[in-house]
């Protein structure tokens, strides 16, 4: 653990990993699903998601407190077919449901060359990359969606229709990392959340203010509505994952979601995976070896003025990841001692922590 001259925390991996494992003991989480969730909320903070990585602790400390998540609980098949599978979650960590639901959807296409799986009844899973990424290490596409309170407006709306709704792909490479792609489709309040925290002003066409007017104001917009990424682009692959998520599911989707910050009731989203077997189209060897020159265009192309390089997807969270694992994950004192607050409020004992945030 070190600080720098601004007062950031520098959390080492270890550190983090046996901090997120020590709530989780104290919160009755079996051991296998702590294992899993922790890795989740770690590989989050290392690419650089911070709002999806180890400040979730209190997230699920809240919901675990709350009864709305029920460590414990396996996920149940309610329907199966060679392909496709209909998955009840019971309510229990989302992470390992979704863990589960992917591992799923990988052996059916081992087997069949597709597998489908969808997930209800879950909780919050946290951010998608780590869930496509292994399908991907093994030679196959991998495709992960979750929808989410509706928080974002419908474009050229002004009220929230659907959540930000996160799409998460990946594909093999023959030269490395995955090809891999993890997105919202709709503006994330983090980015809001960040600029209150700054005493700055958020950029044009992200949210909206509480009258659905436009709005550079993260207070306002934190009271208002989101916008979609990209415009009518995001406003249609969001609706896409409400239909493969909670649609398909049978679950809540759309405007009958929960709000995120109701706990006394079922979470209300769902999750989908899906997995695709190239050996069973043109070839995973040839796939790997097409997508590795697909990126390494991306890379040498030729790039506007304002920016050092052109990235393929994937690119600036593997850097990130690799500085992270020297450097340690930064964290802001006030950011953690807000995590402490929340943690210290589920009634959870913090003496590990604080004696980190001593050792700064």
């Amino acid at each position: 653990m070190t600080t720098d001259r601004d007062g950031i925390i520098q959390l080492s991996v270890p550190m983090a990993r046996t901090l997120c494992l020590d709530i989780f003991r104290q919160l009755a989480v079996p051991d296998c699903e702590a294992t899993q969730t922790a890795a989740i909320l770690l590989e989050a903070s290392l690419r650089g998601i911070d709002s999806h990585g180890i400040a979730l602790l209190a997230v699920f400390a809240e919901r675990i407190r709350s009864g709305q998540i029920h460590p414990g609980r396996a996920p149940f098949i309610r329907r199966e077919g060679p392909t496709t599978a209909w998955v009840d979650g019971q309510h229990g960590m989302g992470p390992t449901l979704a863990v589960a639901a992917m591992t799923l959807a990988m052996d059916k296409a081992r087997r069949t060359g597709l597998g489908a799986v969808s997930l209800y009844d879950g909780n919050y899973v946290g951010a998608l990359a780590g869930y496509v990424e292994d399908p991907a290490r093994a030679g196959y596409i991998a495709l992960a969606m979750a929808n989410a309170t509706p928080r974002v407006a419908p474009h050229g709306g002004g009220q929230g229709l659907h959540g930000t709704n996160p799409i998460a792909w990946a594909a093999p490479a023959a030269d490395g990392e995955p090809l891999l792609f993890d997105a919202a489709t709709g503006h994330a309040a983090a980015r809001i959340g960040q600029a209150a925290d700054d005493g700055s002003t958020i950029p044009a066409g992200i949210a909206l203010d509480p009258d659905g007017r436009p709005t550079t104001d993260p207070f306002a917009a934190a009271k208002g509505t989101l916008l979609p990424v990209g415009g009518a682009l995001g406003y249609g692959l969001g609706l896409l994952v409400d239909v493969l998520t909670g649609g398909l599911a049978a679950a809540p989707m759309g405007r009958c979601v929960p709000p995120v910050t109701a706990l006394d009731g079922p979470y209300g989203c769902s999750f989908f995976a899906l997995v695709i077997d190239p050996d069973r189209f043109g070839g995973a060897t040839g796939l790997a070896a097409d997508v590795a020159v697909l990126r390494e265009s991306a890379r040498t192309s030729t790039f506007f003025n304002f920016l050092d390089a052109v990235r393929a997807p994937g690119d600036r969270a593997w850097e990130t990841r690799r500085k992270r694992l020297a450097e340690g994950i930064p964290c802001t004192h006030r950011r953690w001692q807000g995590l402490l607050q929340r943690l210290v409020a589920c009634g959870l004992n913090i003496s590990r922590a604080a004696a980190i945030d001593r050792s700064t």
